[in-house]
């Protein structure tokens, strides 16, 4: 068969088909076969954390919900050991020995439920003495704000809790069981007098009383007392100086030492004598004790006295002793002699230390000693560059002699007093006052101008609710001194005399009373300064009214003070010297309210602001 080109064409197709086919398995021949690709080894560690696990160094894996329970187990055990420190860290902070006391019982809880949440292994267990540990740190915070002094003790205690006790045990019940009787409401009735009550200044130098505006034990009343004092509370007996309350302080090596005189009570001065003072702790620096005593002092009690009182004496120091002045220099040194003066050389005439040389041609060492500017003078100093003198007036020199020991002579001492009786009888009254002492009072002259502002801390006792809580508060008062302000009167009612000494203004603020912030403050009203030439007292007291809003009511009532700090300054000095500190009483209530009685009384301390 003969084949034409197409035919032959054909057939080399069919051949190549035929072929292929064989190849695919048709027993044709043999072709490359591709391999598959490999399955993957599983990842451990990939699949533990996919599913929300943690891989672990030895090859484990802590699934989801066993991380889940560590964590929750290590978060509670935290939070328990973070409790437990801040319940000590509450201690640390308490405001007074029995508050400490009190906060370190509920810190002690928060430690065992501590140590029970480190050892538990389940976080159920450790949740639970979690809540336990933070539930007792909150209390132990509580406990250490509130002070826990005989003070309020004795305001709020129940005089007849005996006879509720014996009812009960006799198996009595309803009206058989008499109703609590507590000190607070006679405390309170005090206090609103106390507030009542102007404050007093003390005189000088001899004391003039001030007759009580009644005769009656426990209406308020006012009375003046030596040694710079100021004083506000209640008559307790019939007495002109029944209100006459002091403090005074020293300092050893063991501490401040405070001693306090206080209105004789019918039977005795109870903290003069009694149980020895509790160390206080207050914000703002100043150091305290609680005096205690009871009445009289053997036999049957009728009544208890606490006072609470505060300073800021300084433990005694080392100081420079100067012999007899040398001379004075009134004019410039004689010819040819070149004297040498050194040390920080005031403006305005007021004493300083420094070295003096007479000659210095003369080799000798220059002396150390005081430059003395004697009361009266008007003393002025001038040198050059090099220290030499060039005018000097009115300046004494004197010598340096060694150092001699000085106690603090520049120091307030203040608080609250109260006293109560046993008895529970109708008759029975409460008394109470306010106190504020200083070492040394300042003459306030009639040429010193411009203002100053103090700043400090009160405290003293809160009433309201049917309780009474001790205080602390912030004071700060503005003086205004001279003639601009028509502080006092002359020899004519009305008539502004020559020496128009200022005013002064306050406010009491930031309250907390039991561990509580009190709504509201208080406005001490602008107070005169009070000149000695009309009244015989110190030129540097001032009284006035009190006003302000505590816990939704409007208050009022009275305060006072004194300024105090070391008169140093002569000649033109006087129209700068400030007083270094003031202190002073201030008491308001909310007249006129038997259901909800607001009552206030206390005491501040305040230091001159830079």
């Amino acid at each position: 068969m003969k084949l034409t080109g197409n035919k032959i064409f054909s057939f080399m197709l069919a051949a190549a088909f035929a072929l292929t086919l064989a190849g695919c398995g048709g027993g044709g021949g043999t072709a490359a076969v591709e391999e598959p690709e490999p399955t993957p080894m599983p990842d451990p560690q990939m699949e533990c954390v996919d599913a929300g696990g943690r891989y672990n160094a030895d090859g484990s894996c802590t699934d989801a919900a066993a991380l889940a329970e560590e964590t929750a187990l290590s978060d509670a055990q935290d939070a328990a050991e973070a409790a437990a420190a801040a319940a000590m860290a509450a201690v640390d902070g308490a405001k007074d020995p029995v508050a400490m006391a009190n906060a370190h019982s509920y810190a002690a809880m928060a430690n065992t439920a501590n140590e029970a949440a480190q050892a538990a292994t389940t976080s159920a267990d450790a949740i639970k003495y979690q809540t336990a540990a933070e539930t007792a740190r909150d209390k132990a915070m509580e406990a250490a704000g509130i002070r826990g002094l005989g003070i309020t003790g004795l305001a709020n205690k129940r005089t007849n809790q005996a006879a509720i006790d014996n009812a009960v045990l006799e198996g009595k019940t309803g009206s058989d069981v008499p109703k609590p009787v507590s000190n607070a409401t006679r405390v309170g009735t005090a206090m609103a007098a106390s507030a009542a009550a102007t404050a007093a200044i003390a005189e000088t130098p001899a004391v003039t009383a001030v007759a009580p505006t009644s005769t009656t034990p426990g209406v308020a009343a006012a009375a003046a007392i030596a040694n710079g004092s100021v004083s506000q509370g209640q008559t307790v007996a019939d007495t002109p100086t029944a209100l006459a309350a002091s403090a005074r302080a020293s300092h050893s090596a063991s501490g401040p030492r405070l001693t306090a005189t206080l209105p004789a009570s019918p039977n005795a001065d109870a903290v003069t004598r009694g149980e020895a003072p509790t160390s206080l702790t207050m914000r703002g620096g100043w150091m305290g004790a609680e005096l205690a005593g009871k009445s009289p002092a053997t036999g049957t009690v009728t009544s208890m006295t606490y006072a609470n009182v505060y300073t800021d004496i300084q433990p005694t120091k080392m100081v420079s002793s100067y012999a007899d002045a040398t001379g004075t220099a009134t004019a410039l040194p004689a010819a040819g002699i070149t004297s040498i003066v050194t040390g920080d050389i005031p403006g305005d005439g007021s004493d300083f230390e420094g070295t003096y040389n007479a000659d210095d041609s003369d080799n000798n060492p220059p002396i150390s000693g005081l430059f003395d500017c004697p009361d009266n003078t008007a003393c002025s100093i001038s040198v050059n560059e090099d220290g030499e003198l060039v005018a000097i007036q009115g300046y004494e020199f004197r010598r340096t002699t060694g150092t001699t020991p000085m106690a603090d002579g520049d120091y307030l001492a203040w608080g609250v007093w109260l006293r109560v009786p046993v008895a529970t009888g109708e008759a029975d009254v409460a008394a109470t006052g306010a106190f504020a002492s200083g070492s040394d009072v300042f003459t306030v002259n009639a040429a010193l101008k411009s203002t100053a502002t103090y700043n400090g801390v009160a405290t003293g006792m809160y009433s309201a609710g049917g309780m009474v809580e001790y205080f602390d508060a912030d004071v700060s008062l503005t003086a205004n001194f001279g003639g601009n302000v028509g502080a006092d009167t002359g020899a004519v009612a009305g008539t502004p005399d020559d020496n128009l000494l200022g005013a002064v203004t306050g406010s009491v603020s930031n309250i907390m009373a039991g561990g509580m912030s009190v709504d509201g403050s208080l406005t001490l009203k602008k107070a005169e300064i009070v000149d000695g030439d009309d009244s015989g007292s110190h030129a540097g007291g001032f009284t006035s009214t009190v006003s302000g809003t505590l816990a939704g009511r409007a208050m009022v009532g009275n305060w006072g003070g004194q300024f105090y700090g070391p008169n140093k300054a002569s000649g033109k000095g006087i129209e700068t010297e400030y007083p270094t500190t003031a202190a002073g009483t201030f008491g308001a209530s909310a007249p006129g309210n038997v259901n909800d009685p607001v009552r206030i009384l206390g005491s501040f301390g305040a230091w001159k602001a830079d």
